[in-house]
C-alpha cells in the first residue's frame, strides 16, 4: 500500500510541469462551455464553398461520427494501434472514394523515409536566409498571444517582450499567420501535400497551422509539448515543420523516437531484454513491457520520457539546423521540442489529417480563417486546394 502511494507521488512529481499547461486547456474548454467569447478571432462555423460543402457531408454519411476527427463525438481512446491503424486504412479509403484519387507528387526517397523512420527532411524546400529574414519582420509588428497556440490562451495578445517577462510560449493566431510573407505558399505546395496524400492514401486536410515562440529559459525545464508524447487528434496526422530561428542539438531542436509511429516498425528496435534492469518505478504495467505498452500509455504519453530512455534512447533523433529548415513528421510518433536556453525558438508548423480540426479537437471555438481574396496571388483557386485548405482559407 505505501509503495503504490509512494509511485503515485512520484508520478505526480514527474508530470509538475504539465500543470500549468493542463489548467490553461482546461479553463479554455470551461470558458467555451459557457458560451464566452474566445480572445482570438473566430467563426461559429464554417462556411464552405458549394463544392466542398458537398464533399464534407458526403463524408459525413460515409463515415461514423466517433471516427470523424472533426465531430464532438471523435473517440481517441481507440483499443489498440491495431484498431487505430484498421480505421485510418478505412477512413482513408472513404475520403479517396468520395474526392478522387490525389495527384502523386512526391519523391520515392521522401515517402520510403517518412514510412520507415516517421521523420523526413526536405531539404530543396528550406527558405532562404532573406525569406526568413521577411517573415521575422513582419511578426515583430504582430501582437502574441502568451501560449504556444492562441486558441489556448487565457490572456489577450500583447507585445512579444511582454509576454516573454512571463510565459514560456508565445503565438499568433491563424490569420496573422496565413498573412505572413511566403506562408500560403508552403499551405498550398503541390509536393508537400503530395507526399502527405501517398502517405494517407488520401486528401489530406490541413488541421491546424500554428507560428509560436518557445522562449528561453535558465531553468532548463520542459513544458507541455517538450515532453516527450503523440499527438491522437485523428487515425493519421502529420506535420510540417519550418524553423525561422537557427536551432542546435541542445538548443531548440525537434527531438523525435524514430520508428515509434507504427507497431510494425516499432517491433524492429524494440530491445525486450532491456526489461531485466528496468527500474520498478519506471514500469507503469507490472510486469514486462511490450512494443504494444508504448501505444496505451495515459495522458497522451506524456511524463514518460525515463521510460523511453530507457528503451529507446539511441533512437532519439535531434532535429536541428539553420533557419528555414523544412521538416515533415508522423506526429504519432513520440516527439517533442527541446527547450531553448540561450536563443527563443520560433517555428512555423502546418499540421495535416485525415479529418480533424485542432480547433474541434480542443472542443473550442474555430480560429478565423483568412479571406482567399487576400492570398490570391498566391494560392491556386482549384477543387484540391479547397478541399484541403478549407479549415484555413476561406473560399466561399
Amino acid at each position: 500500500m505505501i509503495s503504490q502511494i509512494a509511485k503515485k507521488i512520484r508520478f505526480l512529481r514527474e508530470i509538475n510541469t504539465l500543470y500549468s499547461y493542463i489548467f490553461f486547456r482546461a479553463y479554455v474548454k470551461i470558458r467555451s462551455v459557457l458560451k464566452f467569447p474566445p480572445l482570438y478571432p473566430y467563426e461559429k462555423s464554417y462556411c464552405l464553398d458549394e463544392g466542398t460543402q458537398s464533399i464534407v457531408e458526403q463524408l459525413q454519411k460515409a463515415i461514423p461520427d466517433d471516427q470523424r476527427g472533426d465531430n464532438p463525438a471523435f473517440n481517441k481512446n481507440w483499443k489498440s494501434v491495431a484498431e487505430r491503424e484498421e480505421s485510418a486504412a478505412y477512413i482513408s479509403g472513404q475520403i479517396r472514394k468520395i474526392t478522387g484519387n490525389a495527384p502523386s507528387r512526391a519523391d520515392g526517397d521522401w515517402l520510403n523515409k517518412l514510412q520507415e523512420a516517421g521523420y523526413r527532411k526536405l531539404d530543396h524546400k528550406n527558405l532562404s536566409p532573406q525569406q526568413v529574414e521577411s517573415i521575422v519582420k513582419y511578426l515583430n509588428q504582430q501582437k502574441v498571444y502568451p501560449s504556444h497556440v492562441a486558441h489556448f490562451s487565457v490572456e489577450k495578445p500583447r507585445s512579444k517582450d511582454m509576454v516573454k517577462k512571463n510565459h514560456p510560449f508565445g503565438s499568433y493566431d491563424m490569420q496573422t499567420i496565413i498573412s505572413a510573407p511566403y506562408v500560403a505558399q508552403m499551405l498550398s505546395d503541390p509536393q508537400a501535400i503530395g507526399l502527405i496524400a501517398d502517405y494517407f492514401g488520401c486528401l489530406p486536410t490541413i488541421s491546424s497551422v500554428n507560428l509560436f515562440w518557445a522562449f528561453a529559459g535558465k531553468d532548463g525545464k520542459s513544458r507541455g509539448p517538450q515532453r516527450f508524447h503523440r499527438d491522437v487528434d485523428d487515425y493519421k496526422t502529420c506535420t510540417m515543420f519550418i524553423n525561422l530561428t537557427d536551432t542546435k542539438e541542445d538548443e531548440g531542436a525537434h527531438c523525435y523516437i524514430a520508428k515509434t509511429h507504427t507497431l510494425q516498425e516499432l517491433k524492429k528496435i524494440f530491445p525486450e531484454s532491456r526489461n531485466d534492469d528496468l527500474a520498478d518505478d519506471l514500469n507503469p504495467f507490472k510486469r514486462r513491457v511490450v512494443p504494444e505498452d508504448l501505444f496505451q500509455l495515459p495522458l497522451n504519453g506524456y511524463s514518460f520520457d525515463k521510460l523511453y530512455r530507457h528503451f529507446l534512447k539511441e533512437h532519439m533523433v535531434h532535429l536541428y539546423g539553420d533557419r528555414g529548415m523544412v521538416l515533415i513528421t508522423d506526429n504519432y510518433g513520440i516527439h517533442r521540442g527541446i527547450p531553448p536556453k540561450d536563443h527563443d525558438r520560433l517555428i512555423l508548423w502546418v499540421s495535416y489529417a485525415l479529418t480533424a480540426t485542432h480547433t474541434q479537437s480542443a472542443q473550442v471555438m474555430p480560429q478565423k480563417r483568412i479571406e482567399y481574396a487576400k492570398i490570391k496571388d498566391y494560392i491556386e483557386d482549384s477543387k484540391i486546394n479547397r478541399y484541403v485548405l478549407r479549415n484555413v482559407v476561406d473560399f466561399s
